[in-house]
C-alpha cells in the first residue's frame, strides 16, 4: 500500500472518535485540488457518507441505491452509515442504510474491483433524481482519452475543511483494462478496470473516495467512474473504478426494480425503461414521466411548466399545465433588418435569408447617402458633400431635402482676394474697391475675377474713348471729322454705333494716300 493513497477523509467533526482506522486507509490532510462549489441541481444525487470517524462520497443511481467504493464499505455494518443529501453535511437531509454489498472479488491489497453499493432504508428526498451508471454498451474506451470527466465529492478543500460538495473537471488520460494493470505517468500504476487522470488542472483527493466521475453521452450524464486511489500527495494522478465493467454486479443488487436507473428495457423487471429509470409502464401521456422526484418508477404528472414540445418549432414551445400539453406562443421571426427575408422552418425555427446584394435599404436621412444591402447587412452610402466652395453661402444638409445653400448677409467679409479686400453681395464675393482693377487704359474693359484676379479685355476699334477720340488698334486716337459737325461726335460705348463712320474714315484714308 506504500504506492497509493485511498481517498478517505477522517470525519472528526461528524462522527465519534475511537474506532480503529481500517487497514491501508491513510489520511494526510491533503486539500482537494482546485475544486469549486457544485451548485448543479442534477448533482443532488451525489451524497456524503460517514461511518465511524471516516467520510466518503457516493452517487444515488436508483431510488434507494448508492454506488460507492469498496474500501468505504468493507468492514462496516449497514447501521454504521449516515447518508447526507445536500451541498454540505452541516445543512443536509439524512438517510440511513439497510443493506450493503461489496464486490465479491474486492482485493484490498492491490485495490482491484474497488466498488460497492448501499441500499437506503427509505427513499431519497423528492428533490433528488438518480443519475444512472454507465452501461457496458456505452462504456469508456481509448477513444474517450482526452475527453472531459467531471469529478464530484465532499473531500477537503484548500483550507483543510471537509464536508462541502465540490466539483472539478479534468481530461481522461489513461484507460486500463489489462488484467495485469497498466503503467501511467510519474511512476504511477493503474490497476485493471481503472480510468485515470492527471491532477492538472485539478482532481479528487481525500474524502472524495466513492464519488463519481461523470461523463455525458448524447446529453445524458452517467456515472462512469468511482473515485478509488491516487498518489500520496494527490499531485500526479487519480484513478477511478471503471463502472461499465461492473454492470452485472450492479444489476444484481439494484435488481431491475422500479425506479432503478437503466439504459434499456432488458435491465428492468417490468420490461420498461422510461426516462432513464425502470418504469411500471410506457407512460403514454405527453405530460407524464417516470423519474419525477419521490415517484421514481411510477408514471405521474410532471410539474406545470415542463416542456412538452411537438415537432414544429414555429408554433412555439408547448408546456404541461395541469397534466395537459398546452400550446406555446408562435415564434415571431420579424426583425428590423431590411436586408433579410424572414421565414420559419418547423425543424430549425426562424430563418433570415439575405436579399439580393445591392437592394436599397434607405434610412430616413438623405444626408448620409444611399444605403444598400450586402450579404444580409445594410452598408452605408457616400455622405453628401454640400460644400459649394462659395464663402458667401451657408451650406447645410436637411435629412429630408438634402443640400441647401443660403446667402450670407451682404457686407459679410469674404477675405482678401486677388483684387484686394472683398465682401459678400447677393451671395457673391466681390471686391470692395470698384477701381482696384482700373489700368487707366480707356481701350480696355476692366473687371475683377474673384478666382484669378483682375482681367482686362481689349475694346473693339471705333470704341469712343473720349471726346472726338476712338480706339484703334488698341490705341485711343483722335477720331476723324465727325460728319462735319466738328468735334461733336457721339460718345456711345456701343461699338456698332460708329461702324458706318469708321468705314467712311478708312475709305477716306485710302483715297488720301493715293498719288
Amino acid at each position: 500500500m506504500s504506492r497509493f493513497l485511498i481517498l478517505v477523509s477522517v470525519a472528526v467533526s461528524l462522527a465519534a472518535c475511537g474506532e480503529q482506522q481500517p487497514v491501508g486507509i491513510g489520511h494526510l490532510g491533503i486539500p482537494i485540488i482546485n475544486g469549486q462549489t457544485d451548485s448543479n441541481p442534477a448533482h443532488n444525487a451525489v451524497i456524503a457518507m460517514t461511518f465511524g470517524q471516516y467520510m466518503c462520497s457516493g452517487t444515488l443511481i436508483s431510488s434507494d441505491v448508492v454506488l460507492t467504493a469498496a474500501h468505504c464499505v468493507e468492514g462496516y455494518s449497514a447501521s454504521a452509515y449516515t447518508i447526507y443529501f445536500g451541498s454540505s453535511v452541516y445543512s443536509s437531509t439524512r438517510r440511513y442504510v439497510s443493506d450493503t454489498l461489496v464486490h465479491p472479488y474486492w482485493d484490498s491489497q492491490n485495490l482491484i474491483n474497488d466498488i460497492a453499493m448501499l441500499r437506503l432504508s427509505s427513499q431519497a428526498p423528492s428533490n433528488v433524481t438518480p443519475i444512472p451508471y454507465l452501461p457496458h454498451s456505452l462504456g469508456i474506451s481509448q477513444l474517450d482519452v482526452g475527453g472531459i470527466l467531471e469529478y464530484v465529492g465532499y473531500g477537503e478543500d484548500e483550507y483543510g475543511n471537509a464536508g462541502s460538495k465540490l466539483t472539478v473537471d479534468n481530461a481522461l488520460d489513461w484507460v486500463c483494462t489489462s488484467g495485469g494493470g497498466c503503467s501511467i505517468g510519474n511512476g504511477g500504476w493503474a490497476v485493471s478496470n481503472s480510468i485515470c487522470s492527471d491532477q492538472s488542472p485539478g482532481g479528487p483527493c481525500e474524502g472524495d473516495s466513492g464519488g463519481p466521475a461523470f461523463v455525458t453521452r448524447s446529453g445524458q450524464e452517467y456515472v462512469a467512474g468511482v473515485t478509488s486511489y491516487g498518489d500520496q500527495n494527490c499531485a500526479y494522478f487519480g484513478c477511478s473504478t471503471k463502472v461499465d465493467e461492473f454492470e452485472s454486479f450492479i444489476i444484481d443488487f439494484v435488481g431491475g426494480e422500479l425506479g432503478a436507473s437503466c439504459a434499456g428495457s432488458a435491465q428492468c423487471n417490468s420490461g420498461y425503461c422510461v426516462d432513464g429509470v425502470c418504469c411500471e409502464s410506457t407512460c403514454p401521456g405527453e405530460c407524464e414521466a417516470c423519474n419525477v422526484g419521490g415517484n421514481w418508477g411510477h408514471c405521474v404528472q410532471v410539474p406545470s411548466g415542463t416542456p412538452c414540445p411537438d415537432a414544429n418549432l414555429c408554433d412555439g414551445t408547448e408546456t404541461c399545465q395541469g397534466g395537459l400539453c398546452s400550446p406555446g406562443q408562435a415564434l415571431d421571426c420579424s426583425n428590423s433588418n431590411l436586408c433579410t427575408d424572414e421565414a420559419c422552418d418547423p425543424a430549425s425555427g426562424c430563418l433570415y435569408n439575405p436579399v439580393t446584394n445591392g437592394t436599397a435599404c434607405l434610412n430616413s436621412n438623405v444626408c448620409d447617402g444611399e444605403e444598400s444591402c450586402f450579404a444580409g447587412m445594410c452598408r452605408s452610402g457616400t455622405t453628401l458633400d454640400c460644400d459649394d466652395h462659395n464663402p458667401c453661402s451657408d451650406d447645410s444638409c436637411d435629412t429630408h431635402l438634402g443640400c441647401s445653400h443660403a446667402s450670407v448677409d451682404d457686407g459679410t467679409a469674404c477675405g482678401g482676394g486677388f483684387c484686394g479686400a472683398a465682401a459678400c453681395s447677393g451671395g457673391h464675393c466681390l471686391a470692395t474697391d470698384s477701381g482696384a482693377c482700373d489700368d487707366q487704359d480707356p481701350c480696355t474693359d476692366d473687371w475683377c475675377n474673384p478666382d484669378s484676379g483682375c482681367e482686362h479685355e481689349t475694346r473693339p476699334d471705333g470704341y469712343a474713348c473720349g471726346e472726338c477720340m476712338m480706339c484703334l488698334e488698341q490705341q485711343c486716337v483722335e477720331a476723324p471729322d465727325c460728319g462735319g459737325s466738328g468735334c461733336g461726335c457721339s460718345h456711345s460705348s456701343n461699338p456698332a454705333a460708329g461702324a458706318g463712320g469708321l468705314a467712311l474714315l478708312l475709305l477716306a484714308m485710302l483715297l488720301w494716300r493715293r498719288p
